[in-house]
């Protein structure tokens, strides 16, 4: 079950939409990052970096289903199909970029010089490893299959018969990086927690209460974290004054325990990192709790909360409106491939509202509106027809007919019999305006037939057009009739017979020469096998008079052979007879 028109239009619409307001914050980024110095931190330079490919992608989204329109084998289709597999799957990659950004801060200790280095790689990576696929797609063609780019009902994409290829380079690798992703922010998020845990605990102590010391204590190494940021602004040195370099030491545990103290530097000027020290050192009485303890502990842990996630949150939001993403298109896909012939307008809607690039209304043939489901004149005149059908069939079942059935009880319960009649019609009217409202719903009679009044109303208004157009530049009905007269008969005058004639006029002239070349073939072979035919009558009677002749000279030779055999024994006799008087002349 295909999606209705209504539905394409309602989903390519909020394609578009979506995706004007895509493109329009896709600008603001860029516009931003070039005009102000204080949008360039790294992250931000990773969200300009992947906004050209957002841009790219609202471009593919945008021609929606024109490129459809145009043909599969169109330029535009095939240009939109490879926008789509390009620049759709960076997203993706920018956010791993991202996450891995965050790791190598956390755990690697990078800092932005550091990250700065490594975009060029990232561009390589997001842009370049897509695009390997993407652009062998031009070059791969089966005879049974067809070109892997083509039609994917909303847009041009990889074709359906080459379903396998979405999955396999496209939400397999997609879902790869996003599992990845997630598994570095969890770790990350363990690692913060369990930090701000630890802060927790020191910030929470007593200095008055005896805390015996483990024998591993929890503060006896020394741990180091550093979060990479830049400055909003520059900042002169010869204005910042005697306060440039902060630094602050807080012991929070006297007497024999071993104090936890936290060292914060912050650079103001030229420094582009903030760092931050927990120490544990020995005991000593020169370093008095300050009187304010509970506002720097405060102020201390506040500051290592908005230092750990001060990189982290704005890659998590990136990769949050990522899963808003995916998540939508990769279900739908799963549909698809369990139920492949049927579309799920939900499941397509949401997968492609939920996209932060779709489409606006191109200056492309737009899709048609819904058709209205209001009956028109030919469902009216249907509805019409079936009524008084209806109305002719239920006559036909008088009561005289019925009564005729039932004589019993036509005789003695005419009224009831009668009753029973009224509502045996009632029913039978009910029962048959019920079937047929279920198979106009059933056929969608309602929107054919109303699609096919606009279509007539459409023809009849281009050809009205067509003609006063034709009046226009021919100069009137004269020149139409001399026209007529040499045989220019404008096509969208034909009725439709005579349309249909004159379109399959060739293609019938075209079969009549191919039927008469193999009817002349045809004679001529029968010409060539009637003369064999004479020939072979000829020699067969030939041979027959022959055979004759042979059966003459045979019958001859039999008689001849008759009449020697008769003589040939009177000679026998003879010599027997000669035999016996010499045998007994012996004796």
């Amino acid at each position: 079950m295909s999606l209705s028109a209504g539905q394409l239009f309602a989903i390519s619409a909020t394609e578009r939409t979506c995706s004007t307001i895509s493109l329009t914050a896709t600008s603001i980024i860029i516009v931003s990052f070039l005009s102000s110095s204080s949008f360039r931190k790294p992250i931000n330079r990773l969200v300009f970096y992947a906004s050209f490919g957002n841009i790219m992608a609202n471009v593919a989204t945008l021609i929606s289903q024109s490129g459809i329109g145009a043909g599969t084998s169109s330029n535009l289709c095939q240009i939109q199909a490879f926008l789509i597999q390009w620049f759709m799957p960076a997203d993706a990659l920018w956010t791993f970029a991202m996450a891995f950004n965050v790791y190598l801060t956390f755990f690697r200790k990078y800092n932005s010089d550091q990250l700065r280095r490594l975009e060029w790689k990232y561009i390589v990576l997001c842009y370049g490893l897509p695009l390997m696929p993407a652009f062998t797609y031009f070059f791969i063609k089966s005879p049974s299959r067809g070109k892997i780019y083509g039609s994917a009902i909303l847009w041009c994409w990889v074709a359906p018969s080459w379903d396998i290829l979405r999955i396999a380079l496209f939400y397999g690798p997609v879902w790869f990086v996003i599992f990845v992703t997630l598994a570095i922010y969890a770790r990350i998020g363990n690692l913060v927690w369990r930090r701000r845990q630890q802060l927790k605990e020191a910030g929470g102590m007593d200095t008055t209460i005896d805390v015996s010391i483990p024998d591993d204590p929890p503060f006896s190494k020394v741990t180091e974290i550093r979060i990479t940021r830049e400055d909003a602004a520059p900042f002169r040195l010869d204005e910042a004054g005697p306060s440039v370099e902060q630094n602050s030491s807080f012991a929070y545990i006297q007497s024999s325990h071993r104090p936890y103290s936290v060292n914060v530097q912050a650079g103001i000027a030229l420094p582009t990192e903030v760092q931050l020290e927990t120490i544990c050192s020995d005991n000593s009485p020169d370093n008095p709790p300050p009187d304010d303890e509970p506002y720097h502990n405060s102020r201390t842990t506040s500051e290592v909360n908005a230092a750990a996630w001060a990189y982290t949150k704005y890659a998590m939001l990136f990769f949050v409106a990522l899963l808003v993403t995916w998540v939508p298109s990769t279900v739908n896909r799963v549909y698809a491939l369990v139920y492949p012939d049927v579309s799920n307008f939900g499941l397509n809607y949401a997968s492609r509202a939920n996209n932060h690039r779709r489409e606006d209304q191109s200056p492309s043939p737009p899709p048609q509106p819904p058709i209205a489901q209001t009956p028109g004149p030919r469902v009216t005149r249907l509805q019409e027809i079936y009524s008084q059908a209806l109305a002719r069939t239920l006559r036909s079942n008088s009561y005289a007919n019925f009564a005729s059935c039932f004589p019993t009880p036509a005789k003695h319960v005419p009224a009831s019999l009668e009753s029973v009649w009224r509502q045996l019609n009632a029913k039978l009217e009910e029962s048959a305006k019920a079937e047929f409202d279920d198979i106009l719903v059933e056929r969608d009679a309602i929107s054919q037939l109303n699609e096919l009044d606009r279509l007539v109303g459409e023809a009849k208004a281009r050809r009205q057009r067509a003609e006063h157009d034709r009046k226009e530049h021919t100069g009137g009905d004269d020149e139409m009739e001399e026209d007529e007269k040499e045989g220019n008969v404008p096509p969208h005058t034909l009725p439709p017979d005579e349309l249909f004639r004159a379109h399959l006029t060739p293609q019938l002239e075209k079969t009549k020469g191919v039927l008469e070349g193999k009817i002349q073939a045809t004679e001529a072979e029968n010409e060539e096998l009637s003369q064999r035919v004479q020939a072979q009558r000829v020699e067969i009677e030939r041979l027959l008079a022959g055979l004759e002749t042979v059966v003459a000279d045979v019958e001859g030779a039999a008689a001849a052979a008759t009449e020697y055999g008769s003589s040939n024994n009177l000679r026998k006799e003879a010599l027997q007879m000669d035999e016996e008087v010499k045998a007994r002349l012996d004796i």
